[in-house]
């Protein structure tokens, strides 16, 4: 599934950010899933508030950090492919 720029992701309510031995993981305690995160996805994931569109993270994410240039887009579009995979976002 393609994820569209206008597109709102939410984070599911079932999956939670954990910190464990310095690695940030994303649980689902109830499906058993787990999702390793760079910090890329930890700020991904923080921004998936349900209220921001794709365009709206990536472009926060190019003013906090210009010198990524291209990249952030790039970055996001696949971490959120990998939320979605894993069922740890739905997109409205």
């Amino acid at each position: 599934m393609a994820i569209e720029m206008d597109a709102i992701p939410a984070q599911e309510p079932s999956y939670r950010l954990e910190m464990l031995d310095g690695e940030a993981l994303l649980f689902d305690p109830a499906n058993r899933h787990l999702v390793h995160c760079n910090e890329t996805a930890v700020l991904v994931w923080s921004l998936c508030d349900g209220q921001r569109s794709v365009q709206e993270i990536v472009t926060l994410l190019s003013e906090a950090y210009p010198e990524a240039g291209a990249a952030v887009s790039q970055d996001t579009m696949a971490v959120l492919a990998q939320f979605l995979d894993a069922h740890a976002i739905r997109i409205g």
